[in-house]
């Protein structure tokens, strides 16, 4: 995640990078910077290597995505749902039906990017595509969002058995003996933990209920599921990009023990997650579902399971009251689970039949296969882990959209608790229910809550999905399953955050004879704003000599400028290369009209040390890399901190241009670099 803040050091350092040097330019020859480079980088430079690697190509797109208006068509870094990383590398305004060429500059290491027509409304509909590929359609490779015509619905849909939930055998349990408990580890060489919060009863009338046949419309049941096969398998290549930057199953901005911790999206809500408790809302079609990504090792111990009801049977309610009702509503089996991985995949789609409202019996047969229009439709996962029906299990659980039916759940030590918020505790008693009692607290930094949700909902392209988090931890990426049809949508009104434009960074060494490669004494960005138009300005400052910057195609504010004076701070000062300093306003900058490539445009600028009197401009092919320009939001090093102890990856693609060309992404220590704070 991008800071938002601007840092100022002040300090009366007449020398360059922060080393006192005596100005004797008479080393300033390419001998001496070889030497220098050799000394501090300690490598031999690919003779290869031009310092940067940008890709230039240009798409025709036909603006034809399923939105009701088109404004603008844009070519992006990545997936822009939820996701602040994701830049924009071009933008043309347009409508619907139009057809459009952009150009663009994609970092070398990119292989795919992302095009997107933009609503009115800032509603987004995107499309992966190749570096490289000519053309583009959205309507080409759309999902259906309804299957077709009655023909396709079954003639006759009849119920199966039940089997009492694990929360109504906890629940039982608890009446009979006062307490229930399960073992804290999934390896069952744990202690037994004793609850008391299933005593109340309010689970012991939930049962969960399978489908026993089906007829016509190609339908059939299987373990006690309605399915059938799925003839358009759709985008999964867009689709597999939407939720790996909406919801990263390992690291990110915001993680806990390198995993990604994405909960409160989906428990708060943003611009893309809908909250309502995870309910959706039924349109009076038939509703179906279809598993996208089974991104768990665990999934073949889930079932799915959904329920439904008439919301005016609850008006007047308490939410206590309310949250009882819907713990003695009948459940059906809606998809199976099967241990996954991080493909994506539509091959099945599942029928969630109406049995009427109240308790059926087995042999029922469906009222409709169509829910009523207005219900409610909610889900739970049923999480049997090993498949032995054990609820002594601490993975053994069932979970909820509606977080106020997880709070007995989320209880459960050594696997549900782990992802309760630390600040949360609980009283336990271990070995026997009349053991002392002992205080265990949660497992994660900024976890769930008692009555946190553990699926939810989010909307792209058009589409709404659900996502679970059926364990531990706080990722919700475990399960993805799509809403085919029969439910309101839930993404009208979808409104985009502010994303920015892409930018590259060309950072300058003032000195290269004397090079202590932080790569910051000058750091000019600019951006493309559309295909006549490039925005160039000042980012850092790291120098305390008189340097002036020059050679701008069509620059008229930062030409011929000196770099301290365009940032407003006194000579011989820092800006934008070490935190916890005076924040600074001021941000030079200005657009440009060109019809340069962007990497063109880049290699004629230079600046001019006044101080030495040398002049600074792109190395040659395989010389020094005292300056060099670097893709979208580099995080370039801290004041001093050497580029090749910042950026680990930076020697290996020195010395070989095809070697790392992603190394300016992957930094291991985050006080070695400093935040791309100026570009948003």
């Amino acid at each position: 995640m991008k800071c938002k803040y601007l840092f100022l050091l002040s300090a009366a350092i007449l020398v360059s990078c922060g080393k006192s040097y005596e100005l004797n330019d008479t080393q300033f020859n390419e001998e001496s910077i070889r030497v220098n480079t050799e000394k501090q980088l300690g490598i031999t430079i690919d003779p290869e290597q031009t310092w940067a690697d940008i890709t230039n190509g240009s798409i025709t797109i036909k603006a034809d995505a399923d939105l009701e208006d088109i404004v603008k068509v844009q070519i992006l870094t990545e997936s822009p749902f939820g996701n602040d990383e994701a830049a924009i590398l071009n933008s043309v305004d347009c409508q619907k039906g139009d057809v459009v060429t952009l150009n663009y500059e994609a970092p070398g290491d990119a292989t795919e990017l992302v095009a997107a027509c933009v609503s009115s409304k800032g509603v987004y509909y995107i499309k992966v595509f190749n570096v490289g590929e000519s053309n583009l359609s959205f309507a080409s490779t759309a999902n259906a969002r309804t299957r077709g015509t009655s023909d396709d619905n079954p003639t006759l849909i009849v119920l199966g058995e039940s089997i009492k939930s694990f929360n109504a055998q906890r629940a039982e349990e608890s009446l009979q003996n006062g307490t229930t408990w399960s073992n804290d580890q999934t390896d069952g060489k744990g202690k037994n933990r004793y609850y008391e919060v299933w005593a109340d009863g309010s689970w012991k009338n939930d049962r969960l209920w399978s489908h026993q046949t089906v007829s016509g419309g190609g339908w059939n049941v299987e373990n006690g599921f309605i399915c059938k096969s799925v003839s358009n398998s759709g985008d999964l290549n867009t689709l597999k990009t939407i939720i790996s930057t909406y919801l990263q199953k390992k690291g990110g901005s915001n993680q806990t023990n390198g995993k990604a911790n994405n909960w409160q999206n989906i428990a708060q809500g943003n611009a893309y997650f809908r909250v309502n408790n995870s309910y959706l809302i039924s349109n009076g079609g038939p509703t179906s579902l279809i598993p996208i990504q089974m991104n768990t090792t665990e999934g073949h111990f889930n079932t799915i399971y959904y329920y439904y009801f008439n919301p005016a049977t609850t008006a007047g309610m308490t939410s206590e009251q309310e949250a009882n009702y819907i713990k003695s509503l009948p459940k059906y089996k809606a998809i199976p689970g099967w241990k996954g991985d991080d493909k994506c995949r539509r091959e099945k789609e599942y029928l969630l039949p109406y049995y009427g409202d109240g308790t059926p019996e087995t042999s029922s047969l469906a009222v409709s296969v169509a829910i009523p229009k207005g219900y409610k439709i909610g889900f739970l996962n049923r999480k049997d882990f090993n498949n032995k029906g054990e609820i002594s299990h601490c993975a053994t659980g069932c979970t909820y959209g509606d977080g106020r039916l997880n709070y007995e759940v989320n209880h459960l030590m050594g696997h549900y608790f782990t992802a309760i918020d630390k600040n949360l505790s609980q009283d336990v008693a271990a070995g026997s229910p009349t053991t002392k009692k002992d205080t265990r607290s949660g497992g994660t930094t900024n976890g769930m809550q008692w009555t946190s949700p553990r699926i939810g909902f989010f909307s792209a392209n058009k589409h709404s999905y659900m996502c679970f988090e059926d364990g531990a931890d706080c990722n919700f990426c475990d399960m993805i399953i799509e809403v085919v049809q029969g439910t309101e949508i839930i993404d009208d009104g979808m409104v985009s955050e502010d994303i920015p434009g892409a930018s590259y960074l060309m950072c300058f060494e003032d000195r290269p004879a004397q090079a202590d490669y932080d790569m910051n004494d000058v750091v000019i960005y600019a951006k493309r704003i559309d295909n006549g138009t490039i925005e160039v300005g000042l980012a850092a400052c790291g120098a305390a000599d008189e340097v002036y910057i020059m050679g701008i195609p069509g620059g008229r504010s930062l030409n011929n400028s000196e770099i301290h004076y365009l940032f407003g701070i006194p000579a011989g000062t820092y800006a934008h290369t070490k935190t916890n300093g005076q924040k600074v306003e001021r941000i030079p900058s200005e657009q440009i009209k060109t019809v340069l490539p962007l990497e063109d445009f880049m290699r004629n600028i230079y600046i001019e040390n006044k101080t030495t009197g040398k002049t600074i401009r792109m190395p040659e092919k395989g010389k020094s890399p005292y300056v060099i320009i670097v893709p979208n939001g580099f995080r370039y090093p801290r004041e001093g901190t050497s580029i090749k102890s910042a950026y680990p990856g930076f020697l290996e693609w020195a010395q070989n241009r095809n070697a790392s060309k992603d190394w300016y992404r992957m930094y291991d220590d985050i006080s070695k670099i400093f935040p791309d704070l100026f570009i948003k």
